[in-house]
């Protein structure tokens, strides 16, 4: 997959190609809510699957606390985190877990939550956007994915 992007000159533009290679393609569910990824939380011999949304503007990854309950994780004993978003502030708790989604795996810290919904699940930047190289192709509905 390429990319162009403008490189000023003194009168016009030069037009240059960047290239970037990616390992695997999946498609993405792409609804009202955003671009769904399927996620699996694994901690202490115990998994749970479930659906997040991608989202670059989250500085974490950010999941409901009735997934660490399946977990048995005791979520407010994690590490605390304030957050504040357009329609109010709420609190998190950080545990080290390992995160799965399509053929990645890795350790991440992971925030739970119980703001709002169940289905209130992110992958944010640190802890999955960078782990990964990421194309997204909205019309195709696909994902370009690489680990580093």
């Amino acid at each position: 997959m390429s990319r162009t992007r403008r490189c000023p000159l003194v009168a016009g533009y030069l037009w240059s190609m960047i290239s970037a290679e990616f390992d695997l393609a999946y498609e993405y569910e792409s609804t009202g809510d955003g671009i769904l990824v399927p996620v699996r939380i694994l901690h202490s011999g115990r998994s749970v699957e479930l659906t997040a949304r991608l989202d670059t503007g989250t500085a974490h990854c950010l999941f409901h606390r009735s997934f660490a309950d399946l977990l048995d994780i005791r979520w407010e004993q994690g590490l605390p985190q304030s957050y504040r978003t357009v329609v109010g502030n709420f609190r998190a708790y950080g545990h080290e877990l390992t995160l799965h989604t399509w053929d990645f795996q890795g350790s991440a810290m992971v925030y739970f939550h119980e703001a709002g919904s169940p289905n209130n699940n992110y992958l944010g930047r640190t802890g999955w956007l960078d782990r990964v190289r990421l194309g997204l192709v909205h019309y195709d509905q696909r994902i370009l994915i690489a680990g580093y």
